[in-house]
């Protein structure tokens, strides 16, 4: 019983060490360039490519911000490992999106932790309300979409923040009727200024008492040390009701804001205005900001592994239904013509053909009974799936 014990606590000492390495990879990864672009992209002050062509985002406000749900829906798409929910909802107020990416965990599924932000703005511009938190949610989900993870990340950005939370209201209403099992969130909202002239990089924490937000609180300042230890944390407690951590504290779940100080009044002075650009903020303290929120997602998702380039490849499809009478439909998220080949047990090619991007069903009623393999081939790579035929 004493040698099994000890077995025990060096594999749980071994996995431990092993998650915290991958951790440090993952903080280490997050790429200071890469948030500068997508602020300057979402806010309108550079343009970029969306579904393929070269646009502006003019506007990020609610009643016409499809071009920037449409260059969030992009990057994820861009991602292995995840799987896209462009939510529509109507609160009273139009039409609104959501779009949600959820990398699924592999040993316990319905855990979740999901990291969010609103990409809607009451201005032109506004690259700290909230570009800084939308480019966040993007980076760390760029990163950790390579790993494989015991517990599943939900990836959220969120449509009309600005005309009363709409949007992750209707998320977490949905989320709570379904029983969801969401065991940590934590908001990003204006996560990139402070007075440079002071520079002493706070940033608030703000909870409630809901259900987790204290644990949620305490694994924060622990990270903190370890990852980002030139930041000062503010705990607000009772924290802002005025964003969009608030509708799942309403629901029962954990949550916590995480941005610049506006307990300390180092907030940017150029909230709700167009002044509010890239320029005006500290991107020093910002990239600082996103590194303790990617130490927090990746600790609390709990790495399995790297995922190698074969599993990532493997993961951009779904092949369907199996075994197959007759129809096998063929789902993508890669935006190019595809050339398949099916081949038999004895891997004698049976058929080649080309397939694109969306609706692929290829009928294949006049393959025999048995075992097939298809071999899809893309400029990223080639990957292979078998089937049943019955």
């Amino acid at each position: 019983m004493k040698r099994t014990y000890i077995l025990f606590s060096v594999l749980l000492f071994i996995g431990f060490f092993a998650n915290a390495q991958f951790v440090q990879d993952v903080v280490n990864s997050i790429r200071l360039d890469s948030l500068e672009r997508k602020v300057s992209e979402l806010s309108g002050e550079i343009s970029s490519s969306i579904n393929g062509t070269i646009a502006t985002i003019t506007t990020r406000v609610q009643s016409n911000n499809d071009l920037a749900a449409e260059y969030i829906k992009d990057h994820f798409e861009a991602l292995n490992n995840i799987t896209i929910n462009d939510q529509s909802f109507n609160a009273g107020a139009g039409i609104g999106r959501n779009i949600v990416a959820t990398q699924l965990g592999t040993v316990n599924p319905n855990n979740i932790y999901l990291i969010c932000a609103h990409y809607d703005s009451v201005a032109a511009f506004c690259a700290d309300d909230n570009a800084t938190g939308t480019s966040a949610v993007l980076e760390i989900a760029r990163i950790l979409s390579q790993y494989e993870t015991q517990n599943t990340i939900v990836y959220a950005l969120w449509d009309q923040e600005e005309i009363g939370l709409r949007g992750s209201n209707f998320y977490a209403e949905e989320a709570s009727a379904d029983g969801d099992n969401i065991i940590g969130v934590v908001n990003m909202d204006m996560m990139g200024y402070q007075n440079q002239a002071i520079g002493d990089n706070n940033f608030d924490i703000d909870l409630n008492s809901a259900s987790n937000s204290e644990a949620i609180r305490d694994d924060f300042l622990s990270l903190r040390t370890i990852y980002t230890p030139t930041l000062s944390p503010i705990v607000v407690q009772p924290g802002t009701p005025f964003s969009d951590h608030k509708p799942f504290w309403d629901e029962g779940y954990g949550a916590v804001l995480v941005g610049e100080s506006w307990e300390t009044n180092d907030q940017t002075p150029y909230y709700h205005s167009s002044n509010d650009k890239l320029a005006t903020l500290d991107l020093s303290y910002y990239h600082e900001m996103v590194k303790l929120v990617a130490s927090y997602t990746a600790t609390k998702a709990n790495i399995v592994k790297v995922l190698s380039t074969e599993e990532l490849l493997y993961k951009k499809f779904n092949i369907y239904p199996n075994p197959v009478a007759s129809i096998l439909n063929i789902e993508t998220t890669i935006s190019e013509t595809l050339d398949i080949e099916f081949y038999d047990i004895n891997g004698k090619v049976i058929r080649r053909q080309s397939i694109s991007k969306y609706g692929n069903q290829v009928n294949i009623s006049e393959f025999t009974k048995g075992i097939y393999f298809i071999n899809i081939i893309s400029s990223l790579g080639e990957t292979t799936f078998k089937f049943v035929k019955k």
